[in-house]
């Protein structure tokens, strides 16, 4: 699926253009986009809290899903938290598996991944 890359404008294909993607979801607020008002990662709002488990947890269960519904070329197989520093700088590892034919035959369901507490619900879209 050949795009087009957002800092050079050159040509990206391949998994340079899956961690593009990977890197717009996880940086797009949800309802940030005009036009796909949908795609956006709630857990945004996570950022400035505390970092318990549970709020790390959530923030996982919320990139997990995201990437599950929006990048299917990429599937998750493990996270782990590197460090946690006081000054609220943390560093996370995402392992995976690249699917370069995901994309094949699939149709982009309208869901929306929202976040409440400590809940993550992924619904289909009205």
């Amino acid at each position: 699926m050949p795009d087009i890359d957002a800092l050079t404008g050159a040509d990206l294909d391949g998994f340079a253009h899956v961690q593009q993607s990977i890197g717009m979801l996880l940086t797009t607020r949800l309802g940030e986009r005009v036009m796909r008002e949908w795609v956006g990662n709630p857990g945004t709002r996570l950022l400035g809290q505390n970092a318990t488990a549970a709020a790390i947890l959530n923030w996982f269960t919320i990139v997990y899903a995201l990437l599950s519904v929006f990048e299917p070329r990429f599937q998750v197989a493990r996270f782990a938290v590197n460090s946690v520093e006081q000054n609220g700088f943390a560093t996370f590892t995402m392992e995976g598996v690249y699917r370069p034919y995901a994309l094949e035959d699939f149709q982009q369901a309208k869901l929306f991944v929202s976040s409440t507490g400590e809940t993550v619900t992924v619904q289909a879209a009205a």
